[in-house]
């Protein structure tokens, strides 16, 4: 008798999964680190993004529901600089909050765009950043609204849905 290899075994895909959380300052971001926090596995990547829309015409910065705006028409160069430091800083603040996940590597990513965009363009951000880094899937907030609209799936979490990106999971 011969003995004859055995054949190679099909590939085992990887261990670790790519998925990015979409961070919005809302309290739905809460929910998005809960996720995180509860679901996740050695191994992980997560791709922590956040875009902050700035309106170049109107010289401000916004992050989601009214009044969460940065208005900066009479502020100097200083106090700007001081406020979108203050905006990274938030964004750095959330992603420590998965520090202690254990195996499981944070990588962040900050965008700016005009708030004239719509929701279509903040979810193609997303989406094109989950295509790059090969995701698995996108966590999004259900809503970006204020109080009395969060009844309803939030516009970018409507135009992530209705994407061809991979799967989208809606943190609720």
């Amino acid at each position: 008798m011969v003995d004859h290899p055995l054949p190679p075994h099909p590939a085992v895909p990887s261990a670790h999964r790519n998925i990015v959380l979409a961070l919005d300052k809302t309290e739905d971001c809460q929910k998005l680190l809960e996720y995180a926090r509860v679901y996740h596995k050695p191994g992980d990547v997560y791709h922590v993004v956040h875009v902050a829309k700035l309106v170049g015409h109107k010289e401000e910065i916004f992050h989601g529901p009214v009044g969460t705006s940065i208005n900066f028409h009479e502020k100097s160069l200083h106090e700007v600089t001081k406020d979108i430091s203050a905006t990274k800083e938030w964004f750095r603040d959330r992603i420590k909050e998965l520090e202690d996940l254990e195996d499981v590597q944070r990588i962040p990513y900050f965008y700016v765009e005009d708030t004239s965009a719509p929701a279509a363009v903040v979810a193609k951000i997303i989406g094109n950043l989950a295509d790059k880094v090969h995701a698995h899937s996108i966590v999004a907030a259900k809503s970006n609204k204020t109080a009395w609209e969060k009844f309803t799936v939030g516009s970018t979490a409507r135009a992530l849905l209705s994407s061809p990106h991979t799967v989208v999971l809606v943190a609720k």
